[in-house]
């Protein structure tokens, strides 16, 4: 790890903690002693994650056939071993907010994010990828490294925003010139710096440009195909005028037939409406 990012995650103001309910449940999951009740119980007590994790259970992201209504069956619903995730998932937009005088809009930068994640997750799941939540984390997970560089210098921040508005530049490109570091390789040492998992964090350190990958470039590859496909229909915006570069290789990679875009698509509009509310709304 560089210097620069190192002092950048050694700074308090700019890296925020991980939430003590994501702690707490992470610590019960693993523990041979802690009962699936008290899992319930630790999401039950936080008044915003309780209703969240509710809504989330009886969303198109999981469509399930019946209506629930109670804790447990939410956690029946969403997995005991992805309660955890779910649960840091949903309170990431509220403990990385850029600064009160950001430019940014947070709201549509979140947005962005949750429709990479959906997207992602819904080409895994086509191609019968497991464990798929990892990719809607990815997504989710994916920029966070441009809210904590544009953290680091509010000033500046906003110049390389309006540049990229007025400026025929990628934002990607003006952030490497002003701070010398990529935003994925920045949110990647993020999540390094959280201690979560290993494989999320080539997913969003290389999504970008997927073939730097080695033994991930598969995964990245949807990645990097879900960031363009958003930002090609336009859902949030997480600072960019254009949409970016495209990998014709990642596309190879992938496995993907051109035949299922449109599902994809779809599936997409159809699940950004219902889902991102989960993530954006008081509860």
């Amino acid at each position: 790890m560089s210097p620069s990012l190192q002092n950048l995650l050694d700074d308090p103001a700019s890296v925020p903690p991980l939430p003590q309910t994501y702690i707490s449940i992470n610590e019960a999951v693993e523990d041979p002693e802690s009962s699936f009740e008290d899992i319930a119980h630790i999401v039950a007590e936080d008044e915003d994650l309780a209703p969240r994790i509710l809504r989330l259970a009886n969303s198109s992201f999981y469509d399930y056939p019946s209506r629930v209504s109670a804790i447990p069956e939410a956690l029946n619903v969403i997995g005991l071993q992805q309660i955890a995730s779910m649960t840091l998932a949903a309170k990431l937009p509220s403990i990385c907010q850029p600064t009160q005088d950001s430019p940014l809009d947070v709201t549509e930068f979140w947005r962005h994010c949750i429709a990479v994640g959906l997207c992602s997750r819904i080409m895994a799941l086509d191609l019968r990828e497991a464990n798929a939540e990892r990719f809607f984390l990815a997504g989710l997970f994916h920029k966070t490294g441009r809210l904590v560089l544009l953290k680091r210098d509010s000033k500046l921040a906003a110049d390389l925003l309006d540049r990229t508005q007025k400026e025929n530049t990628h934002l990607s490109t003006l952030e490497r010139e002003a701070f010398g570091l990529e935003c994925g390789e920045v949110s990647a040492a993020l999540l390094s710096h959280w201690q979560l998992p290993e494989n999320l964090l080539d997913l969003v350190h290389y999504y970008a440009k997927p073939v730097l990958a080695k033994n991930a470039v598969r995964d990245v590859s949807l990645l990097h195909i879900a960031d363009f496909i958003t930002q090609s229909l336009a859902i949030g915006n997480a600072g960019e005028r254009f949409v970016p570069e495209f990998s014709e290789a990642a596309w190879d990679y992938s496995g993907l037939k051109e035949s299922r875009l449109y599902y994809v698509v779809e599936e997409l509009r159809r699940q950004i409406l219902d889902v991102s509310p989960v993530f954006l709304q008081a509860p």
